[in-house]
């Protein structure tokens, strides 16, 4: 493919004002009001049945939903769902990738004809192109996970009492190229 943007691993979103702010991340995501209720997230359930097999993708058209870790909505580091640190952490990763999708940070590849070979904005996270991979506290190299599914089935054994709830992750993404 010939790709117009550069490698880049950081964003930090200690600098981000919008991150921490759940009142200020209103003003770039008014739809908040549609998403983050609970009757929006009851259609979020099927998401969560369908991604806990382990190896179905999320449905892309429910954009507020990340399967079993909980809503998409608001695109801030705070959770309200606290069952496990891990599960929490996977949450706060899904979320940063929409958020950088939504503000044009992160472009797609995925198109129809001439534009498959061209990246372009896509400001709703296209969940069934993305892949996370435990880096740290605990690797775990041989599994990469679709967005939205369960951590329940493979977290134990990768929380380290000691070090606390500091996780990495790596993202895997699929992007469509011609071969020119």
């Amino acid at each position: 493919c010939m790709s117009l943007d550069n490698f880049d691993i950081g964003y930090l979103t200690e600098l981000d004002p919008f991150w921490d702010d759940d009142e200020l991340s209103f003003i770039l995501n008014p739809e908040v009001i549609l998403f983050g209720n609970p009757i929006a997230q009851l259609a979020c359930v099927a998401e969560s049945v369908k991604t806990s097999a382990g190896s179905s993708l999320p449905i892309d058209a429910l954009f507020w939903c990340m399967g079993s870790q909980g809503s998409a909505y608001p695109l801030t580091g705070n959770t309200t769902y606290r069952d496990t640190p891990m599960q929490s952490a996977v949450l706060m990763a899904e979320r940063l990738n929409y958020k950088l999708h939504r503000q044009g940070i992160v472009w797609e590849s995925l198109g129809t004809d001439g534009a498959v070979c061209y990246q372009h904005p896509m400001p709703i996270l296209p969940k069934s192109r993305y892949r996370y991979q435990l880096s740290n506290v605990i690797p775990n190299a041989t599994n990469c996970y679709p967005y939205g599914t369960t951590t329940a089935i493979w977290e134990s054994g990768h929380d380290n009492p000691v070090t606390g709830d500091n996780f990495g992750f790596v993202q895997w993404r699929k992007r469509n190229c011609v071969f020119l």
